[in-house]
C-alpha cells in the first residue's frame, strides 16, 4: 500500500481507514498552528474524514 499523502511505501499506519506513512503522521502531529503547512494538512485530514464518513445508505425494506 502507498501513503495517501506523499505516495511512499514505507511503514504504514491506518488513519480513518486510509494508509498513511509514519513520516507523514509525525509531520501532522508535530505541526504548529502558526506553520505555513498547517492549512494544507488540515485540508488533507478533512478529505480523509470525508472518505471515512461517507453518506450512509438508508435501508428501507418497503422499497
Amino acid at each position: 500500500m502507498y501513503c495517501k499523502i506523499c505516495g511512499s511505501d514505507n511503514v504504514m499506519i491506518s488513519l480513518f481507514s486510509q494508509c498513511i506513512c509514519k513520516k507523514c503522521i509525525d509531520e501532522i502531529t508535530g505541526i504548529s498552528v502558526f506553520d505555513e503547512t498547517y492549512d494544507l494538512y488540515k485540508n488533507l485530514i478533512r478529505i480523509l474524514l470525508g472518505y471515512y464518513i461517507s453518506e450512509k445508505h438508508q435501508l428501507n425494506p418497503v422499497n
